[in-house]
């Protein structure tokens, strides 16, 4: 049976020649491309023989990225499979690859915990067209769900509270603002903590961190 045919490409040379030689070494892939960036990687015959490309998402800053590589890999050869790992979070790169394209892309974290049959799961399934991106995506979408039904546990009283919280205002301010009671404000405000922040450290300053937080899903809601 023939070996899977891989392209590499990533910028950090000690972790390309680390992870390289891992790679390599397998009898399942042939490397047959190993390069720092997009530049090297758009060898247009290296390309078209490639059947995956493990590609890291942070490239040269003056150059691609890897989801742009990737675009640019998969117009050169259509049959590609495309895997983006990154030490950013993945679950939020899939909305940059155009709908048409994604089959065949998969997504996952960079990782120390990560063992070479991780490794070639993922490379192979991807070769062959099985990729992640319908599950990266769904675990997007659960995450989103779940900040959804954190964000409409609050009451109303609650949020306009925290909302006058993000803008600076003390409890004493936001007393005067909604015409209620200073213990009031504050009692709704230890509650709006424990339902935004069920596991915090009492010790933590859970006021900034509840603020974050109500931020957080006030981008998301």
């Amino acid at each position: 049976m023939r070996r899977t045919r891989l392209l590499y490409v990533e910028n950090d040379p000690a972790l390309r020649r680390i992870l390289g030689e891992i790679l390599g070494r397998s009898p399942e892939l042939e490397l047959i491309g190993s390069v720092a960036g997009s530049d090297q990687a758009m060898d247009r015959e290296l390309v078209k023989k490639a059947d995956v490309a493990l590609i890291d998402f942070s490239l040269d800053q003056n150059g691609l990225n890897g989801i742009e590589l990737g675009i640019a890999l998969r117009n050169i050869n259509e049959y590609i499979g495309i895997c983006i790992y990154s030490q950013f979070a993945v679950q939020q790169m899939v909305s940059r690859v155009p709908v048409g394209m994604r089959e065949a892309w998969s997504f996952f974290d960079k990782s120390a915990e990560m063992q070479l049959s991780d490794y070639l799961k993922i490379i192979k399934d991807t070769a062959i067209g099985k990729g992640n991106w319908q599950e990266v995506l769904q675990a997007k979408n659960d995450t989103q769900e779940s900040e959804s039904s954190v964000f409409f546990s609050l009451t109303p009283r609650q949020r306009s509270i925290l909302s006058l919280s993000t803008q600076g205002n003390s409890p004493q301010e936001i007393a005067k603002q909604l015409g209620i009671s200073y213990s009031y404000v504050r009692k709704e405000l230890s509650r709006a903590y424990a339902i935004l922040l069920p596991n915090a450290d009492q010790s933590s300053d859970l006021k900034t961190a509840a603020v974050l937080k109500y931020m957080e899903l006030l981008r998301m809601s």
